[in-house]
C-alpha cells in the first residue's frame, strides 16, 4: 500500500482518515464501502464527461489540480466545513442550502479557493 500523508488526505467519499488507495487513480478511501462508492461515482463521472453538455464542464487537468490543492486539503480538515458540505449534498433545496453556505466565511473561503485553481485567468481579472 502507498504511504498516505495523514495530514492531508482524507476519505474522497466520508471525509474520514484513509488507510488505502485507488488502484487505479490513487485517490484516498477508508473502507470498502467507501471504495464501492468511488467506484459508482467513477462510472457517474465518466458517463457525465461523455455527455454532449460542455459549457459549464471543469476539465481534467482542473479537476486534478483541485485534488493536488494543497490549500483545499487544508480546508477540508476543519470539520464544519466538511459537515456544511454534507448537509449541502444531502439537502433537498440545494439552492437555499447554497445561499446559507455562502453566509459562512469558511465556505466561501473554500469557494474562492475553488475558483482560484479551476478559473485562475477570470479570477484575475475581477
Amino acid at each position: 500500500m502507498a504511504s498516505l500523508n495523514s495530514r492531508t488526505a482524507v476519505c474522497v467519499i466520508c471525509l474520514e482518515k484513509p488507510k488505502y488507495r485507488c488502484p487505479t487513480c490513487r485517490v484516498p478511501y477508508c473502507s470498502v464501502t467507501c471504495f464501492k462508492k468511488h467506484k459508482d461515482d467513477d462510472a457517474s463521472v465518466a458517463d457525465f464527461l461523455n455527455s454532449d453538455e460542455e459549457e459549464d464542464r471543469v476539465s481534467l487537468q482542473n479537476l486534478k489540480n483541485l485534488g493536488e490543492s494543497a490549500t483545499l486539503r487544508s480546508l477540508l480538515l476543519n470539520p464544519h466545513l466538511r459537515q456544511l458540505m454534507v448537509n449541502l449534498d444531502q439537502g433537498d433545496n440545494k439552492a437555499k442550502l447554497m445561499r446559507a453556505c455562502m453566509q459562512e466565511p469558511l465556505f466561501v473561503e473554500f469557494a474562492d479557493c475553488c475558483l482560484r485553481i479551476v478559473e485562475p485567468c477570470q479570477r484575475r481579472d475581477s
